[in-house]
């Protein structure tokens, strides 16, 4: 109860500051619950909450000092909740810059499925909805590289350098971001093809062989033969590729990091 007690009389004792404390905690939080390697749904909530408040902890300080930070005096209870809003906003655009590369691994592990006819073998995985198992571990081997390469703590950086761009409760260009996400988008999924294009000529050339033979020989069941065929030789194939896909989404992901400064 004295713990409480002390952290009541801090609280009411600058209570002129909660605003830009809560505002900064709610940018670093939905940047840190998208962030590669601490957002992903493996981690529990607690432990992003934890490190959230830990970040803000250490952040509040900063940004304080480089700024002049809007008071609980200064702003009305709509404005504050409007900025809390607009902070959340750009948590979200900062953390989605930093995951849409992830999805890239995501898009091109379906595609290498659907190629190897393996889309039907589903698991839990490193999101909230089930994906396939190639899918599934190319994303785990990204996150992995990124988090050993301490490509989070490039991304706290990154943070901090946001509220120089955009300072606290600012507004937003809507029309730019828009424009950012799509492009964004659009870069991912040709990078993704890009990855899974291998696969993509092997499922080619498997179903023109396929229909060569099926026309001439009806009475063979050729995807019994052609099946086992494409599987295996996907298998050999991502075996020896999945080092080089990796390495090539790597240097893309620090070029995609670089063009967010």
């Amino acid at each position: 109860m004295e713990f409480l007690q002390i952290i009541a009389d801090t609280v009411l004792n600058n209570f002129a500051y909660v605003f830009p404390v809560v505002a900064i905690f709610t940018r670093i939080s939905t940047m840190v619950f998208m962030l590669p390697g601490l957002g992903e749904t493996a981690i529990s909530i607690r432990t992003r909450l934890a490190a959230s408040l830990v970040v803000t902890w250490l952040m509040t300080p900063i940004v304080m000092n480089t700024q002049i930070a809007p008071t609980m005096g200064d702003w009305g209870i709509a404005k504050m909740f409007m900025g809390f809003g607009l902070e959340a906003l750009h948590g979200f655009t900062l953390g989605f810059g930093l995951r849409v590369m992830v999805y890239a691994l995501q898009i091109a592990g379906s595609m290498i499925s659907q190629s190897l006819s393996l889309t039907q073998v589903f698991g839990g995985g490193m999101t909230s909805e089930p994906n396939t198992t190639i899918g599934t571990l190319l994303m785990l081997a990204g996150v992995t590289l990124l988090v050993t390469l301490d490509l989070h703590v490039r991304a706290f950086a990154l943070l901090v350098q946001t509220y120089d761009i955009f300072p606290l409760a600012s507004t937003v260009n809507l029309d730019k971001l828009a424009y950012w996400a799509a492009a964004k988008c659009m870069s991912v999924f040709s990078f993704a093809v890009a990855l899974a294009l291998p696969f993509l000529i092997l499922n080619f050339i498997y179903n023109l062989m396929l229909g060569f033979l099926n026309k001439a020989m009806p009475q063979l069941m050729v995807s019994f033969v052609g099946m086992p065929f494409v599987i295996g030789a996907g298998i050999v194939l991502l075996a020896l590729s999945i080092g080089s896909i990796l390495l090539v989404w790597l240097d893309e992901y620090y070029a995609h990091f670089s063009g967010l400064y």
